[in-house]
């Protein structure tokens, strides 16, 4: 058997390692906190930005989703906002400032490309403005499923493009806010 000493010299390292955990806990739980924190103001900045992609407004032009692609990209590296995205919401927006201005040739999904190929020139352009404002609404819903402000995506159901959209940017359709959406057959953009 031990000494007192040595049950004494345990009992010690014993309640300084709990401690320890307890500290390392708060600091890890005050560095989320702050980093929440950030991450919402980036988004309030970030969300103001998406006024001109409304879906209650005509669907953009080629010069105003230009414009959109612009301000986007100085959001991202003003404040070092764009680093506060969630790896999931980041590839979301990218692929959606991507496709507000890209060729046709590089749209995602592969089915929205097909679709507005298919297009006289007037209602492809129409188009594109529809499926920019379709796939910010779903950026809009994905960022604040980084904020775990839950809530049906708006808008109509999800389409089979929406969802290989969303799947080819690494989204998890199973889980919320995705997963209590609504599938339809009916085109992303009417």
């Amino acid at each position: 058997m031990g000494s007192a000493a040595d049950w004494a010299s345990v009992a010690v390292t014993l309640l300084l390692g709990v401690a320890g955990f307890a500290v390392a806990r708060n600091i890890n739980r005050d560095i989320r906190l702050k980093l929440t924190e950030r991450r919402l103001a980036a988004y309030e900045r970030l969300w103001a930005k998406f006024r001109v992609i409304s879906p209650y407004d005509p669907p953009p032009d080629e010069a105003a989703r230009a414009t959109l692609r612009d301000a986007l990209t100085d959001w991202y590296y003003k404040h070092g906002d764009g680093m506060l995205l969630q790896r999931v919401s980041r590839e979301v927006y990218l692929q959606a400032k991507d496709n507000l201005t890209g060729a046709l040739e590089e749209l995602t999904p592969v089915a929205a490309r097909e679709r507005l190929a298919a297009l006289d020139p007037v209602e492809q352009a129409r188009q594109r403005g529809l499926l920019s404002q379709r796939q910010f609404s779903l950026l809009r819903t994905q960022l604040k499923s980084d904020l775990t402000m839950y809530g049906r995506p708006y808008g109509p159901p999800l389409s089979p493009e929406d969802r290989a959209f969303l799947a080819g940017c690494g989204v998890d359709l199973r889980a919320e806010p995705w997963s209590t959406a609504p599938a339809t057959e009916r085109p992303a953009v009417d």
